[in-house]
């Protein structure tokens, strides 16, 4: 090694151990305060990360209260949606109970009856060929579904009954604006009676009233009658939006239903409706 080069290691030595001597001497001397000049050199150092770390955990710490808040805020609404659903069915087949004038331990005995026949159910499926046809509900024979049970929407609006083929958990429900329903009607006004079938198209018509009755009024509203034993007695259905004498014996009534085949998420099946008939 050349004298030079050893030099200048030797100095390189000497200049380290003179700057570790000075942070030991450092180290030692308070100056002030009880921290050292060593400690405020670290805590000028290691302070900006400290302060990094504290509030990536109250931001973590407060998105997870925040979420557990939004997670009982949504369970609350869920109970508290259910709840609307129920009531809106009870609602809706008590008001034609009222009419017949009852007394009001025969109305509590009603609404018992009616808050254990309906049974809440999801759409699961829709008819491929035409969505106006059939859907398919997470609800069957395991929950005490059988054929020709009355099903509404969380409305309480009629969209159909049950058919074949049934599963243990689930079924198949025609609605009102297949061609192959059948539903027994009253209009509220005039009291038209007839049988309402669909179109396949999204609307219904109501069939037989004949052409020389006077019958039939644009913007009345429909409801079920309960002469056809299949479907209890004011039901809302929908509102008659045309009326016109074709060719031949009977009168062209169109109907707009009130359910939305768009909003079909839950719906409302009727157990007992012979029960609820009475």
């Amino acid at each position: 090694m050349s004298p030079t080069r050893l030099l200048k290691n030797r100095f390189l030595v000497a200049g380290l151990l003179v700057f570790f001597h000075l942070i030991l001497i450092s180290y030692q001397i308070p100056l002030g305060s009880r921290q050292t000049l060593l400690e405020k050199i670290l805590f000028s150092l290691f302070s900006p990360v400290q302060k990094a770390a504290v509030g990536g955990y109250r931001l973590i710490a407060s998105g997870w209260n925040n979420l557990r808040y939004l997670s009982q805020v949504q369970k609350k609404n869920q109970e508290l949606a259910r709840e609307i659903f129920f009531l809106r069915q009870a609602n809706q087949l008590l008001q034609e109970k009222l009419k017949l004038g009852l007394s009001q331990s025969e109305l509590e005995a009603n609404l018992k009856l009616i808050a254990g026949s309906v049974v809440p159910a999801r759409t699961i499926g829709f008819d491929t060929s035409n969505y106006y046809r059939s859907i398919i509900i997470n609800r069957g024979t395991a929950d005490g579904l059988g054929r020709n049970l009355p099903v509404c929407d969380k409305y309480g609006h009629l969209i159909g009954r049950t058919a074949e083929p049934l599963g243990a958990h689930e079924a198949r429900v025609v609605l009102i604006t297949s061609e192959e329903s059948g539903v027994a009607v009253i209009s509220s006004a005039d009291r038209m009676m007839g049988i309402l079938s669909g179109d396949g198209q999204g609307r219904c018509l109501v069939k037989y009233v004949m052409a020389s009755s006077p019958a039939g009024i644009e913007g009345d509203e429909v409801q079920t009658s309960g002469f056809d034993r299949i479907y209890p007695p004011g039901l809302k259905v929908g509102r008659i939006i045309q009326v016109s004498a074709r060719e031949g014996i009977f009168k062209k009534i169109v109907i707009q239903p009130y359910f939305n085949i768009r909003d079909l998420k839950l719906v409302a099946v009727l157990k007992n409706s012979e029960m609820i008939l009475r």
